[in-house]
């Protein structure tokens, strides 16, 4: 009985997490400030690549301050 009750479990995990992979992703590192944090709904290829807030990783606008000046002295 214990052994029909595993594999039952493990069936539903199996299906779970296909269907969550079918429904949610992870958004690559490099498109995530696009994807989330852009007012744009859409660029041209070259404004992508260009982007100075994408290259600039948003210059830290989204970090709070005190991860980026580790180790720096306070202004």
């Amino acid at each position: 009985m214990l052994m029909h009750e595993g594999k039952r479990a493990s069936l539903f995990q199996r299906l779970r997490r296909w269907v969550t992979n079918q429904v949610i992703q992870e958004v690559p590192g490099d498109i995530a400030l696009c994807e989330f944090d852009c007012r744009k709904q859409q660029c041209t290829t070259k404004e992508w690549a260009t982007c100075e807030r994408r290259v600039s990783g948003a210059s830290g606008e989204l970090k709070p301050p005190s991860l980026l000046t580790r180790g720096a002295s306070p202004q």
